[in-house]
């Protein structure tokens, strides 16, 4: 539900429908399928189906899709496994590797099927400019390009959401001779597969919601996304030793902050995770920005409190949280069609998710309904998105409350649901991390609720979507075990995920971090080395900066390696040396020297797990003849 902040990519494959929103190419026809997908082990295909299933006539979509089939064939089949991608506007075909990499486990019995959704990749992907090109700083222009979009898709603007989605996946089952399936759902998949379960509850066997938000019911300016974001804060500081000893509350030290850059924007030079250098300026709105990327990753919990204290100190020192607003707030648009369809988007938007103005009345009628609601939050419920006003939080760049003001009058509307629909009891297993505010654990409980067979989890120190990429396999170990045996089974693994290790305090110089001077050495030693491990998860290459200089270089993946040169995360040591991490074990492993006065030269073996709980970092080292052992809090 944000305007930016899409990295991804997107090319259309549509055929029977025109329009300038939409790139034409050849549809391959069902049944002739070619190798395709990773190491070319899938089988990729499309299904043709009606653009509109209320208009005869009125053309047809292909769906593009990825077969993967079962590798043993000694014995019989199982279930397909579907999988669908979030967003909306992300194909899931571009996201093969995590749900290969989640189920491949159970790929000896079962075959993976992904299908991009109509409008996503394969699938006749929505093409809008100047949409799909719009930068943040242009995001003034945003309802207006919207609305040009809308126009272009013609009649065609109402037929892109969820339920006839739905139904297209019903016809590839149909196609393909799939009878029932085990629907796996991230993100807006979830929405989608909640529409496919409802639709068609005989075509499922089980049900996996991951970061699930209700189809029904949804509060239209959803402020339990804001509630979970200031809870989410709260929570990873009190789990912290490190931040909870500092005392106060991280939420009002942000709202100190706010009124602050309200009347004086901070700008600054900062690198991104790429060290890529830019001006930077920091108002209400990219502070919102930023606090509003916390559940997507952890590296805003883990630096932006410590950043925010950085910024009110006497002194201030605000390079960490340029810093942050370079890394998190992306600047450019929607990137290839092929892989993210801004357009598809916005048309799922418009079509099914709660508005705060009549989707049916002309934009001169809207523009006055959603002044009218905004008076009426300010007057009941002006802490809505406290620590933020009303006006900050829905005039920043990410927030999308006016984004459908332009969106044309449906021609033909149809309901997402039946009429007198009910929730199928089918299996069903309803995950969340607990500082998720992409999707809130109160909107997934709420989803829980309405499957009269569902199993509700909350992961502990999760962010958004549990099972996909999980190293320490406990929320994908709960997945595996219930789709193969309808049971979620001890659950209790979901409450060990280790707390967010906060930065305690962003020191200019050595002589800020306290303790004798061989712990002062470790601390920041340990503190240059997870700082620029932290930068790994926003790289798009290979090679990035220090906070205060130097570089590093990273390679791999699970088993990943950094190369550090001179890097400064205070301003008067520079650190080098290796580290390794062992993603499934957590095991980090740093041999680092230093270069600067007051610390010892040598070099400095540092070790801790990232998996464990209140971990400690064990630093061995010798100043002269003399060596020693010290363990600190692990950074």
């Amino acid at each position: 539900m944000r305007k930016f902040g899409t990295v991804l990519l997107a090319i259309a494959v549509v055929a029977g429908v025109s329009g300038p929103a939409l790139a034409l190419a050849t549809a391959v026809a069902a049944g002739h399928t070619h190798a395709c997908g990773a190491g070319k082990r899938a089988r990729c295909g499309t299904v043709a189906v009606p653009l509109d299933r209320t208009r005869p006539g009125s053309g047809t979509l292909h769906i593009g899709y990825e077969r993967y089939p079962r590798t043993d064939r000694t014995h019989p089949s199982m279930e397909t496994i579907v999988a669908i991608e979030g967003g909306p506007g992300y194909p899931t075909t571009e996201s093969r590797s995590y749900y290969l990499g989640l189920f491949r486990p159970m790929m000896d019995r079962h075959d993976l099927l992904l299908v991009d959704l109509r409008g996503t990749g394969t699938s006749g992907a929505i093409d809008c400019e100047p949409l799909q090109s719009l930068r943040v700083a242009q995001y003034s222009r945003w309802v207006r390009a919207v609305g040009k979009c809308g126009r272009q898709l013609g009649r065609a603007s109402d037929l892109y959401g969820t339920a006839k989605a739905a139904d297209d996946l019903a016809d590839v089952l149909d196609a393909l001779g799939i009878s029932r399936v085990d629907l796996y759902g991230d993100s807006y998949g979830t929405f989608f597969s909640q529409t496919f379960a409802i639709r068609h509850p005989d075509r499922l066997r089980s049900l996996v919601l991951d970061a699930a938000y209700p189809v029904e019911g949804a509060d239209p300016w959803w402020r339990d996304l804001s509630r979970a974001a200031a809870k989410g804060y709260r929570q990873a500081c009190e789990r912290d030793p490190g931040c909870e000893s500092v005392g106060g509350d991280p939420v009002h030290r942000l709202a100190l902050l706010d009124r602050r850059v309200a009347l004086h924007p901070i700008t600054g030079v900062a690198p991104d995770a790429d060290g890529r250098f830019r001006r930077v300026t920091v108002g209400p709105g990219f502070l919102i920005s930023i606090y509003d990327s916390g559940g997507y990753g952890f590296d805003v919990y883990r630096e932006l409190d410590a950043a925010v204290r950085a910024a009110l100190r006497p002194d201030p020192d605000y390079l960490p949280l340029l810093r942050l607003a370079r890394e998190e707030i992306y600047l450019g648009g929607g990137g290839p069609v092929k892989y993210y369809s801004q357009g598809l988007a916005d048309a799922v938007e418009c079509t099914d998710y709660p508005q705060l103005y009549d989707m049916m009345a002309p934009p001169k009628v809207r523009y006055r309904q959603y002044g009218r609601a905004i008076r009426a939050l300010e007057k009941t419920d002006p802490r809505a998105f406290a620590p933020f006003t009303v006006q900050q939080w829905i005039t920043s760049p990410d927030e999308d409350y006016d984004t459908c003001l332009r969106w044309p009058v449906p021609d033909d509307p149809q309901p997402l649901m039946p009429r007198d629909h009910a929730y199928p009891d089918v299996p069903t297993l309803v995950l969340v991390g607990d500082l998720d505010s992409v999707t809130s654990a109160q909107g997934a409980r709420q989803v829980a609720g309405r499957f009269p067979a569902s199993t509700f989890v909350e992961v502990a120190n999760m962010v958004h979507v549990s099972a996909l990429a999980d190293t320490k396999e406990c929320a994908a170990g709960i997945v595996l075990r219930f789709v193969r045996t309808l049971s979620a089974g001890n659950t209790s693994c979901a409450a060990m995920y280790p707390e967010v290790r906060e930065v305690d305090a962003f020191a200019l110089r050595a002589g800020y971090v306290p303790g004798p001077i061989i712990r002062r050495a470790s601390l920041v030693a340990a503190n240059t080395v997870a700082d620029v491990m932290a930068r790994w998860d926003n790289m798009a290459g290979d090679r990035g900066v220090g906070l205060r200089g130097g570089t590093f270089v990273t390679r791999g993946d699970m088993h990943r390696s950094w190369r550090l040169h001179d890097v400064r995360w205070v301003q008067d040591v520079a650190v080098s040396g290796t580290v390794t991490l062992d993603a499934p074990t957590g095991a980090i492993h740093a041999v680092v020297t230093l270069t600067g006065s007051g610390v010892p030269h040598g070099p400095l073996d540092i070790r801790w797990n990232s998996w464990k709980q209140l971990a400690q970092a064990k630093v061995r080292g010798r100043v002269g003849t003399r060596a020693f052992t010290i363990v600190v809090p692990a950074p």
